[in-house]
């Protein structure tokens, strides 16, 4: 039986810890600015005056967001295998990698794939809770963006520093492998019944008239 067109999503943990780490600090800044600015505008404080404490709620709001955003961000992170495509949804930014660039998928050893003696400190802090456990590695024939723009919008920890390919972080990798793995074969299978079907006549004018087209008018 042929798998679903799309896969389920897996969460991306790793996004958890990068944002978990701001959640405290966002908290203790809302609760402070917000709690300068309701006895100001009480009267119970003379400081910052009127309309200086407009910047103490602004802030505060800010703050409230930041913090309710460390909450939900990390649901809205996730990788998800599609019919032609793997998703990979950051809580800002959606990157859609075309299955012709998947190699092939593998385990990942993270203690191994990361040492921790070469890794900055701050990202040997992120890695530490995964360290023992195994990640999907997706080796790629090229990166959908070039790498220096990825790394603006991906975490450095998600490419693979050995090789052209990602290092997906999830529950259990070995559902995320088969189901990648799953929709990556019907998806080459598809490709090959498509190859090898008969061209109509139409089809076969049409490619003529584009081979003798002048390439700058294709």
């Amino acid at each position: 039986m042929a798998p679903r067109r799309i896969g389920r999503r897996h969460r991306l943990l790793l996004y958890g810890h990068v944002v978990g780490r701001y959640r405290r600090r966002a908290l203790l800044l809302a609760v402070l600015l917000l709690g300068l600015w309701y006895p100001v505008g009480l009267d119970l404080l003379w400081w910052p005056r009127p309309p200086a404490d407009a910047w103490l709620l602004a802030g505060g709001a800010v703050s409230a967001a930041a913090w309710l955003f460390t909450w939900l961000g990390p649901r809205l992170a996730y990788v998800q295998p599609r019919q032609d495509h793997l998703r990979l949804q950051t809580p800002i930014y959606r990157l859609k990698i075309s299955y012709r660039r998947i190699q092939n998928v593998r385990p990942v050893h993270l203690a191994r794939t990361f040492p921790p003696e070469r890794l900055p400190r701050a990202h040997r802090r992120l890695l530490e809770p995964f360290y023992g456990t195994t990640a999907l590695g997706v080796d790629l024939h090229g990166y959908p963006l070039p790498p220096l723009l990825l790394r603006l919008f991906l975490h450095p920890l998600f490419l693979a520093p050995d090789r052209t390919g990602l290092v997906l972080i999830v529950a259990d990798w070995m559902a995320l492998s088969q189901d990648l793995a799953s929709r990556l074969d019907a998806w080459r299978t598809a490709r090959t019944e498509r190859g090898q079907a008969p061209i109509s006549d139409a089809a076969r004018i049409l490619q003529a008239e584009e081979e003798r087209r002048p390439f700058w008018r294709r």
